[in-house]
């Protein structure tokens, strides 16, 4: 009740017109490299497009109806680029990254308590590497400790 519509909306642009814009942008950059044939003519990826979001684009707590709007729709975004790109060879993916991440490897990582950048790049850069017969296309990552 207290969030005015230019808040709403100003939340929507920034997050979702953050996303449309990596996306575009990175699309045009994969076909100027690639080329535009589509993966059935050439078996060729030509690249992935990973979204990271949270858990508030599934569902959300109250009095949060913009993050959980603007999360939401980059979600449907993905899909909707994953319908649209894959026949043309891009693999586009919806991380949820539920919990802290840290730079680091200490014990909190060890125990499950948050997850270390690292392994969220290595879980990212796994998911760059899948050949077109298994795209992952949503993936939760939590800490161990995480509850959901």
């Amino acid at each position: 009740m207290d969030e005015t519509y230019e808040e709403f909306t100003k939340s929507l642009e920034t997050y979702v017109g953050g996303a449309f814009t990596f996306a575009q942008l990175s699309l045009a950059r994969f076909f100027a490299d690639r080329g535009t044939a589509p993966l059935i003519e050439t078996g060729q990826k030509k690249g992935t497009l990973i979204f990271t979001g949270t858990l508030g684009a599934i569902r959300c707590s109250a009095q949060y109806a913009a993050y959980g709007a603007g999360r939401s729709s980059v979600r449907q975004l993905a899909q909707t680029l994953a319908r649209e790109m894959s026949e043309k060879g891009v693999h586009v993916v919806h991380a949820i990254a539920n919990g802290g991440i840290r730079d680091e490897n200490g014990e909190d990582q060890r125990i499950g308590k948050t997850m270390s950048a690292e392994a969220v790049g290595k879980t990212y850069l796994w998911l760059s590497e899948q050949e077109p017969c298994l795209w992952t296309h949503e993936l939760d990552l939590r800490p161990a400790l995480e509850r959901f």
